[in-house]
């Protein structure tokens, strides 16, 4: 059974307004602890329907968590400003800390860009996340979707993750990051990739070749009968990711 940790709610000012933080202190106090950074999916939260706090409380035996919600765009190059103003803040409070991240679907996008072009990065966990946007966009969008937005029209969405108007911008935007090129030149730090077997989204073959482009040390771990959103399966992601947490940080 794993203890709720007390969480520290705070905010920082980021590039965009406020950036909404939610930190899950280590519970060993001994010593500098390495600090998780979690980045959310596309149209999701940093609550990720109770996953991410179970993997935050998990985690925070060895590290501090920091979760944050990014401040409501769906732009790559947003969050990923957003990611890069969050590590900045942990550093200044956690000097010296080895620092991870993690990020689910299109925020493992986002923490795949940040860490390639921050080298303090120690490690980077890739959570059902996928190396070709056009493609992913273009199967959960749907043709006609995609379409709208080539075409330079917006793109409404209301659904039970709510409404969202989605801007020509978005496909020009994700036009601009090469992730292929990013994952083949990851060397040298720790890599995690780990798939949902029944990903509907971000087909498993995405997150093996994810795997099989990247440098060592790197590990690769497919989750039978998983979704994409890990619904039923969270708990054994969470531990898997803990599992190679305390491998390279302990």
């Amino acid at each position: 059974m794993i203890e709720l940790k007390k969480d520290e709610e705070t905010s920082i000012k980021g590039p965009y307004g406020e950036i909404d933080l939610v930190i899950t202190p280590c519970t060993d106090k001994e010593n500098a602890k390495p600090v998780l950074i979690m980045a959310h999916g596309f149209r999701g939260s940093m609550e990720g329907g109770g996953r991410a706090k179970y993997l935050a409380d998990l985690a925070g035996e060895i590290a501090h968590v920091v979760r944050f919600n990014f401040n409501g765009s769906q732009i790559l190059s947003k969050q990923i400003a957003e990611l890069e103003k969050v590590v900045t803040y942990v550093k200044k409070r956690y000097e010296g800390s080895r620092i991870v991240l993690l990020g689910r679907s299109m925020g493992g996008c986002a923490s795949l860009v940040a860490a390639s072009r921050d080298i303090e990065i120690k490690g980077l966990v890739l959570w059902a996340t996928p190396n070709d946007l056009q493609l992913t966009f273009l199967n959960s969008l749907g043709k006609s979707g995609y379409q709208k937005l080539k075409n330079g029209e917006n793109l409404y969405l209301n659904d039970e993750r709510g409404e969202l108007i989605l801007t020509p911008n978005f496909l020009h935007d994700i036009n601009k990051y090469d992730l292929i090129e990013l994952l083949s030149n990851w060397k040298k730090r720790p890599l995690l990739v780990i798939h949902g077997a029944k990903d509907e989204t971000v087909p498993l073959e995405q997150g093996q070749q994810s795997y099989f482009l990247a440098g060592l040390p790197k590990r690769l771990v497919v989750i039978p009968n998983a979704d994409h959103s890990f619904t039923k399966h969270g708990h054994k992601a969470a531990e898997e990711v803990f599992s190679w947490l305390q491998h390279i940080l302990i």
